[in-house]
């Protein structure tokens, strides 16, 4: 480690004045102060700067706002179950640094299939729909939601390893509108 002298100059400034308190002298007495160099404040003032700036960077960052993080903006992913009653589209909904969220607002779910059969539904939806997805799919335990589609409603579901596209459209209530299109294999 190097370490700098720093050398400070006793510089004599001239008071006049007349005979007030600490004057001992009378009229004329002249008073030294003595005041820092240009280097010593540099020496002092960077040291402070840098200690104030690394302060000011870890306190921004505790805090940070988790307000605007947890709005919803993408559909993370989707997968196509097979499920008891029919088949089943789940898929989870992330926020800008990619952790799961819910939404308020507007769901448009389509389903196509092979051929060109369209299924679609459109409802509402509340941060209190969204639970952690069922055991045994791809999305198991990841907070998201899920849409059943009843069997009666699609007769013909793909055969095991057969494809059929799936369409997410989600319009929240407060914010930007946001949709995904998967190529989804039958489970």
């Amino acid at each position: 480690m190097v370490a700098a002298a720093i050398s400070t100059r006793a510089r004599a400034t001239a008071v006049t004045g007349g005979t007030g308190a600490g004057q001992s002298h009378g009229q004329g007495a002249k008073v030294k102060k003595s005041r820092g160099s240009a280097a010593t404040w540099v020496m002092i003032g960077v040291p402070v700067l840098l200690a104030l700036t690394l302060a000011w960077q870890i306190g921004s960052s505790l805090l940070r706002s988790e307000i605007a993080l947890r709005d919803p903006v993408a559909v993370s992913r989707v997968s196509l179950e097979s499920d008891p009653l029919g088949s089943r589209i789940d898929f989870v909904v992330v926020d800008k640094s990619g952790q799961e969220t819910t939404v308020n607002g507007d769901l448009t779910v389509k389903l196509r299939e092979p051929d060109g059969t369209v299924w679609q539904t459109a409802r509402t939806v509340a941060a209190a729909d969204f639970v952690p997805l069922p055991e045994g799919g791809l999305l198991a335990s990841r907070v998201g939601y899920s849409v059943v589609v009843p069997a009666t409603d699609w007769l013909r579901a793909p055969r095991r390893g057969g494809s059929a596209t799936v369409s997410i459209n989600v319009q929240p209530t407060d914010g930007t509108p946001f949709s995904t299109v998967a190529e989804e294999r039958f489970p």
